[in-house]
């Protein structure tokens, strides 16, 4: 039987946050962005107590908790403790996988001894908070899935175990991949706990959700046979996105185009760190009502070009947007590697150019070389 730890980090922006302002203990705080037109990164127990949720816009934020200290955060900060964290989870499994910058699985079956799970939990709880100050709520179970909800459970500072049968009275929303409006079907039909799921056959639930039916059939049992992967074998990313949220709503092409290309040049950057490029590019945006939308076209070739991607993304741009906007961003998916590429015949130059460029971004910023159709939106963060 396997065991599997799932460590998540508690309010890790926050308690990162209060290592540096130890005036912020005890005291509401936001992580979010720098405008009223942010939303909320994280937030610490104190704030969440109000009603203040991760995700929600920053202007509702402040009035549910108006002496909330706001803070823009500090994700180099962040990357940093996470560095520190994995260092200390691979000095007890080397069979880890990090989720998030503040989660990781982890498989310690073959590493475990002769402790107790909840033993090494401890320990690795202890030295956590040691080596850095914060802590970790961690999980343990026989899979990953219920390594995930026992995390959850241990909430805040805690340690849990879960077997199958501990999760039957849970909500069904409690279960991966069901979200809101599944949620809402199956309360229609009288689903409303874990237990009522597990009424339904597999085939039932197959012809009820499709193929997400038959995952269900088995995770509401407590059955999840999926690996833990070392982070360095993990799949690689379904898609590269970045987006923006302006101060105002604008609608001249003038005031967005500009921001859409540095948002172009950043996917870009990240798909060639990673090696990969993709066929698909995606623009998304926000009306002012908040409605997100989105538009996407298909290409011919796979691209790492931010030439390609920002044409693209500005031809959608062009024919979906007609209306004042408070959003805007570009994805890039149908991702593959390098392997996967068809080789440009007059390949090379631009390659070693964009090499070249993307070195002097990574050490000195994102605008150290920058293409001139970004200049408009050389404020974009």
């Amino acid at each position: 039987m396997r065991s599997i730890l799932h460590i998540d980090m508690d309010t890790y922006f926050v308690s990162v946050e209060r290592l540096s302002f130890p005036w912020l203990e005890k005291k509401p705080v936001i992580v979010g962005g720098r405008t009223l037109r942010s939303v909320v990164a994280s937030c610490s127990y104190e704030a969440r107590e109000r009603g203040v949720r991760s995700g929600m816009p920053i202007v509702n934020a402040m009035r549910l908790a108006p002496d909330a200290a706001i803070i823009s955060g500090s994700h180099g900060s962040y990357a940093s403790y996470t560095r520190r964290i994995l260092e200390i989870l691979l000095s007890f499994s080397p069979i880890l996988d990090p989720a998030s910058i503040d989660e990781a699985f982890m498989d310690v079956t073959g590493v475990i001894g002769d402790r107790s799970p909840r033993e090494m939990a401890a320990r690795i709880q202890k030295d956590i908070l040691d080596g850095t100050g914060l802590w970790a709520s961690i999980g343990i179970a026989r899979n990953r899935f219920l390594a995930k909800m026992a995390s959850c459970e241990a909430k805040p500072r805690g340690i849990a175990e879960l077997n199958p049968d501990d999760i039957v009275d849970f909500p069904v929303g409690r279960i991966w991949g069901v979200g809101p409006a599944t949620q809402r079907r199956f309360l229609s039909l009288g689903i409303e706990k874990i237990s009522d799921l597990r009424k339904f056959t597999r085939q039932q639930l197959r012809a009820l959700m499709g193929k997400h039916g038959e995952s269900l059939y088995f995770l509401c049992r407590g059955i999840d046979d999926s690996p833990v992967v070392p982070g360095d074998l993990s799949p690689k990313p379904l898609s590269i996105s970045n987006e923006h949220t302006f101060s105002t709503d604008v609608m001249n092409p003038d005031e967005y185009l500009p921001v859409l290309a540095m948002m172009s040049q950043k996917v870009a950057r990240r798909a060639r760190d990673k090696g990969l490029a993709g066929s698909t590019v995606t623009l998304k945006y926000r009306l002012s009502n908040m409605q997100r939308r989105s538009s996407a076209q298909s290409l011919a070739e796979y691209t790492d070009s931010v030439r390609t991607i920002y044409s693209t993304a500005r031809s959608l741009a062009h024919l979906a947007i007609n209306s004042r906007i408070r959003l805007i961003g570009v994805c890039l998916s149908s991702l593959t590697d390098e392997s996967g590429r068809q080789l440009e015949i007059f390949g090379g130059r631009s390659e070693k150019v964009d090499a070249t460029i993307d070195h002097i971004r990574h050490r000195y910023g994102e605008r150290a070389v920058t293409g001139g159709r970004t200049i408009a939106g050389i404020g974009v963060s």
